[in-house]
């Protein structure tokens, strides 16, 4: 052997080993190098398993080509045979002539098939334990020297660093890459944190704004009445923050909107007779809605609701029913009678918020009963609600004072139901 060849190719190992990404491109091209130099037919890299019981080929150089289409297949256990003792015992296994081995009778069979008849292996080993085995098959019984033993030594080194850098970036690669994982999630965490602090601080000022209202002097409604109005209030406030919340739990289903609209309807025509409500029916077939009945028909109920208590006046009446377009489906809700939306001089423009007149009540007021349980909070809610519906709350504000107010309550459904 050449020491010129030999030094040539340690150098282009060494040269592999700094440039690839892979152990499997260093194992390939050092079996590629030193084979030949070697005088061995064919040659291969085995890997040991998680179990630390087998060991699995990962590279081959000139494997005799019949049986290399079952060569993934092959496996070698720990202890048995050349390769095998190599990793068990950790030392440089060499084997002159296989046919006058007593103890590897075994392997005469395999020997025959694939055609040799001396081997030498090698383990793979780190500062953790033996990984693997470097295996030279001579067709020939060969006895090695000390130039290829040091010069298998040196190769079955460079091969089990290259394995062990590689594990050790893979291993980093993974803990990086749950690093930026849990970063995400600390980040959507902070911003859910965020969003859900800004809805509580939101509601606060809301249900502040609207227990004020109550203090208000112009505002004569008795205790009874008082605490009628702030438990209402109470539980606007905390169906907002539940419905701007991530974790918001909707249950969908399909749902007729009809039925829906006629439940509000008639919970209203409860509450607050002396309001009129008419329903317009349709006389089309409507689509299913998918949709949580459950907030829907909260949602549609707190429309209808503001309407009420804007239609709360002498001669004023509300006026709902369903409009269906292709690929949306609405449902309408008009009111005559007073504004009772309003902007607030820091409000940004067309953000609209329940004033505190449409609120306020008067001594002996005929329409109490209709506005007793409208709150201020009522049209953020609707609106949140409308949004994790998949929906929208539409507001059409006229500027005369006695024009007719209206609201849409606007969400998609099937284009081809439509």
């Amino acid at each position: 052997m050449s020491d010129a060849r030999e030094l040539l190719a340690i150098r282009e190992i060494a040269h592999a080993f700094l440039l690839a990404e892979h152990p499997g491109d260093v194992q390939q091209f050092a079996l590629d190098r030193i084979t030949p130099l070697l005088g061995a037919s064919f040659s291969l890299v085995m890997q040991l398993g998680a179990d630390g019981a087998l060991l699995r080929p990962v590279a081959q150089h000139e494997w005799p080509a019949p049986y290399r289409p079952w060569i993934g297949a092959l496996r070698v256990r720990v202890g048995d045979g050349p390769s095998g003792v190599a990793v068990a015992e950790r030392r440089l296994v060499e084997v002159v002539d296989l046919f006058e081995e007593p103890s590897l009778v075994g392997w005469h069979e395999v020997a025959r098939e694939l055609g040799f008849r001396s081997i030498m292996a090698a383990p793979l080993e780190t500062a953790d334990g033996p990984i693997g085995a470097l295996a030279f098959y001579f067709a020939d019984a060969t006895t090695v020297t000390d130039e290829q033993r040091a010069l298998v030594r040196l190769v079955a080194d460079q091969l089990a660093a290259a394995t062990d850098k590689s594990r050790r970036t893979e291993a980093l690669r993974r803990a990086n890459a749950a690093l930026a994982e849990a970063n995400a999630e600390l980040e959507q965490q902070a911003q859910s944190w965020a969003a859900a602090q800004r809805a509580r601080d939101a509601s606060e000022t809301l249900a502040v704004d609207a227990l004020l209202a109550l203090t208000d002097a112009a505002d004569e409604r008795n205790a009874e009445q008082r605490l009628h109005a702030v438990h209402a209030v109470a539980i606007a406030a905390r169906e907002y923050v539940a419905a701007t919340q991530p974790a918001f739990l909707l249950e969908p289903t399909d749902v007729d909107p009809r039925n829906v609209l006629q439940e509000a309807v008639s919970q209203w025509r409860g509450r607050a007779p002396m309001v009129p409500v008419q329903v317009d029916e349709p006389t089309v077939l409507l689509p299913t809605m998918r949709a949580d009945p459950r907030w829907l028909r909260r949602t549609v109920e707190l429309v209808l609701g503001l309407a009420v208590a804007g239609a709360a006046t002498e001669g004023g009446r509300v006026h709902a029913g369903i409009r269906i377009g292709r690929g949306f489906l609405a449902l309408q809700v008009d009111w005559e009678g007073r504004a009772i939306f309003g902007q607030l001089p820091s409000d940004p423009p067309r953000i609209l918020r329940v004033c505190s007149d449409a609120l306020r009540w008067e001594a002996h007021d005929p329409f109490a009963e209709a506005r007793q349980t409208v709150t201020a909070v009522d049209l953020p809610l609707a609106r949140a609600l409308a949004s994790r519906l998949g929906g929208e709350l539409r507001i059409e504000v006229a500027d005369t004072a006695a024009a007719t107010r209206e609201m849409l309550l606007v969400f998609p459904v099937d284009a081809e139901q439509a």
